[in-house]
């Protein structure tokens, strides 16, 4: 039953649909108290003036619209765009905008809802293709344009998930490094995180073997920086799985392009507190 009516509205404007129109819950509930009136009139139940208002209402629009704002024709207030534009009637509407009658309807539906004994001024008739086509291309561009801000508020949001979730980390690392520091004089070994000492670099070198001078000092690998001792020590029964770090150009500046998204997030200092 629903089907062929959402099928008539829908030939007579593409955006009637939900929210413009209500929803198929709603429709069922309004169509079911109908036929129970019906009902009741035909079995004769109720006062006259009950059956004479059900049979007054059949001849009106079947309103499944949300918005029930007054539409005024503008030969009812005299307007001076009265025949001069294609749509004839104002509305004086408070409702949300995806749920606004569309503007080229609105004298199409004053029409619609009160008409009498079944004729009004303006009757549904077949599909206009042209309109239709560019109803639904409009749709389209509308719905491709809240899916890109959607997007754009997502990554945002991730963006100032992963800036929290470093911060977190670095607060981690020195409430870590501090505890370890403040060990008794039993603990064996330095127990804090290391940090990496960069060795000079020979900017006179003319081969990638002279950039530094390997005979100076015994250098810590990058990768046992951020190990205790004691994990240093574990190392011996247990080997070191190394991670797979992404060392090529492309990931570099796909990391650097994330660290400048970041900081657009903290920049200035009312952001930074």
């Amino acid at each position: 039953m629903i089907v062929p009516l959402l099928h008539q509205w829908t030939k007579a404007n593409a955006l009637f649909k939900p929210p413009v129109i209500n929803q198929c819950r709603t429709i069922e509930l309004k169509l079911t108290k109908l036929w129970h009136k019906a009902v009741e009139t035909s079995l004769g139940k109720g006062n006259l003036a009950r059956k004479n208002e059900f049979l007054h209402t059949l001849d009106s629009l079947f309103d499944i619209l949300t918005c029930k704002c007054s539409i005024q024709l503008c030969s009812e207030s005299n307007c001076s765009h009265s025949g001069k534009r294609e749509n004839n009637s104002h509305i004086d509407c408070g409702c949300p905008r995806e749920k606004k009658i569309p503007v080229l309807e609105l004298e199409f539906i004053k029409a619609q809802r009160t008409k009498a004994e079944g004729q009004g001024s303006m009757q549904m008739g077949s599909i206009d293709y042209s309109e239709t086509k560019k109803q639904i291309v409009n749709a389209k561009k509308r719905e491709q344009i809240r899916e890109r801000e959607q997007k754009k508020k997502m990554k945002s949001e991730e963006a100032i998930q992963r800036e929290e979730e470093l911060c977190q980390d670095v607060y981690h690392f020195f409430d870590s490094s501090s505890d370890e520091q403040e060990a008794t004089s039993d603990d064996i070994g330095r127990l804090f995180v290391s940090f990496k000492k960069s060795s000079p670099i020979n900017v006179n070198a003319t081969k990638l073997s002279e950039l530094v001078d390997l005979s100076l000092e015994v250098l810590e690998p990058p990768l046992t920086t951020s190990l205790t001792s004691q994990e240093l020590r574990n190392l011996k029964e247990t080997p070191m799985q190394v991670l797979k770090w992404p060392s090529h150009t492309q990931s570099v500046e796909r990391c650097v392009k994330m660290v400048t998204e970041a900081a657009g997030h903290v920049y200035s200092h009312e952001r930074r507190e």
